[in-house]
């Protein structure tokens, strides 16, 4: 966008006027209050992350690393995929996959890494998983591909279904 793509911008935001602005904004809240009105009130949450690393399995192509709360299951493929899920996820049934789940690699193995957390190396990317959860995907040399931050979720003080965020 040029100087002359925002003038033209302002000069049409400007044409519509203030009575026109006012409507719209009027118009979304009530929208959202009518959409708010029908949803069951939540009550008390209690606020949850995974908490600290208590534990780890050794497993083929990685491993479990379990915190207070919940477990990551890390695999690396042969190929050099890698597949991680939280509480008891498997890698199947996968839209990534057409057909059978490729094998782990064999030399892949979990180690120990710095300030608690714990990493699974191969031949041709390194996973590695903080104490508290953040997984991070890096090239053997250790420049990072991807970083995922823990799961949150949030408990009914009551009991019942969590709602969680990714």
């Amino acid at each position: 966008m040029n100087g002359h793509d925002l003038v033209r911008s302002v000069r049409a935001v400007g044409m519509v006027g203030a009575a026109q602005s006012l409507r719209t904004v009027r118009a979304a809240w009530r929208r959202q209050r009518a959409d708010s009105a029908g949803l069951p009130r939540r009550g008390a949450e209690k606020a949850r992350v995974p908490g600290p690393v208590t534990g780890v399995e050794p497993g083929p192509g990685g491993g479990v690393v379990r915190f207070a709360r919940s477990e990551l299951r890390v695999c690396v493929t042969g190929g050099g995929a890698v597949f991680w899920g939280w509480d008891g996820t498997g890698p199947e049934p996968s839209y990534a996959l057409s057909g059978p789940r490729p094998e782990p690699d064999p030399r892949a193995f979990l180690e120990p890494d710095k300030d608690g957390g714990w990493r699974v190396v191969s031949e041709r990317v390194m996973v590695v998983v903080s104490r508290h959860g953040t997984v991070e995907v890096r090239t053997p040399g250790g420049v990072v591909l991807r970083r995922d931050l823990p799961p949150r979720w949030w408990e009914p003080a009551g009991g019942g279904g969590a709602r969680w965020v990714q």
